[in-house]
């Protein structure tokens, strides 16, 4: 049998290649150091690449959700301002109607009581015509400037929703109407031809079965506003709830694609340490061993 025979330019490419898989071990690991960062390129790690891609993936859809959220809370907070503004001027109306049907009032005083609703009447108007981002507060998704015609009081608004994307569960799991329905809050109280022009109306003539009526109408006014204002702070609760649900899952998934492609940088001085030691020791040894003009013509 012939023995191998191992020649000087074989122990060269062997010393070579060793060298320079040190060498890359070492460089490697300064780059994490330096970026600060364990994954710069898929081939760093195929599988922990999959992982960040991933985690950013959620980490972007969160974000969405989020700005969701805070849109949501913005509009019908805004919606809630204003039926706090309504709720209270209604209530006056209702209070001036009661005065107004002791029965002793004179003329003037029953005017000054019509006036009063009248100039109430316009300020729940202008409430319910209130805008979020430059569109109606109480209109749906109308693409009229007001929910209500400013000259008529009539609803000029839709009931469809106004939908809001705030989680990733599929359908309507998923989404939260944060539209307010002006018609169900207000109906057509607020016409020109209304309960409430009708009552300042029987109040300036003394008319009597005419408040009364009037008044039966506010507590139906009353009531509505109530309601709805209940289904926005039901909302209101959910959504604050939904924010910092999400501001927690945001956390974890960011604290998951750190351990995922950030270095370790206690780990990784450790790891340089040993590298350059380990580099330097084969660097020493390969001069033994390869031929000196090699060497060199390496250094």
């Amino acid at each position: 049998m012939t023995g191998m025979r191992i020649t000087q330019n074989s122990m060269n490419r062997t010393q070579l290649a060793g060298l320079n898989t040190s060498l890359g071990r070492l460089q490697q690991t300064q780059e994490q150091l330096t970026t600060g960062k364990r994954i710069s390129r898929p081939s760093d790690d195929p599988v922990g690449t999959v992982s960040a891609l991933r985690f950013r993936d959620e980490q972007s859809q969160l974000e969405q959700f989020g700005q969701n959220i805070t849109d949501g809370l913005s509009r019908l907070s805004a919606a809630d301002d204003a039926l706090t503004q309504t709720a209270n001027m209604t209530n006056s109306i209702r209070t001036q109607t009661i005065a107004a049907l002791n029965g002793v009032n004179g003329a003037d005083q029953r005017k000054a009581y019509a006036e009063s609703i009248r100039q109430l009447r316009e300020g729940l108007l202008q409430q319910a015509n209130g805008q979020y981002g430059g569109l109606p507060l109480f209109g749906g998704t109308t693409p009229n400037g007001n929910a209500f015609d400013p000259a008529t009081g009539e609803y000029q608004g839709n009931t469809f929703p106004v939908l809001r994307q705030i989680n990733g569960s599929p359908g309507e799991a998923g989404q939260m109407n944060v539209g307010v329905n002006g018609d169900e809050a207000f109906g057509d109280a607020l016409s020109t031809t209304g309960a409430l022009a009708k009552l300042a109306d029987a109040i300036e003539a003394g008319d009597l079965d005419g408040m009364r009526e009037g008044l039966n109408a506010v507590d139906t006014l009353r009531s509505n506003i109530s309601n709805v204002h209940s289904s926005v702070g039901v909302r209101v609760n959910r959504l604050q709830g939904l924010e910092n649900l999400n501001g927690r899952q945001d956390d974890a998934s960011r604290i998951a694609l750190s351990k995922v492609e950030d270095t370790d940088f206690m780990k990784a001085a450790m790891d340089l340490s040993i590298q350059s030691n380990a580099y330097q020791a084969a660097l020493s040894a390969s001069a033994k061993v390869i031929q000196p003009t090699l060497v060199d013509f390496i250094r």
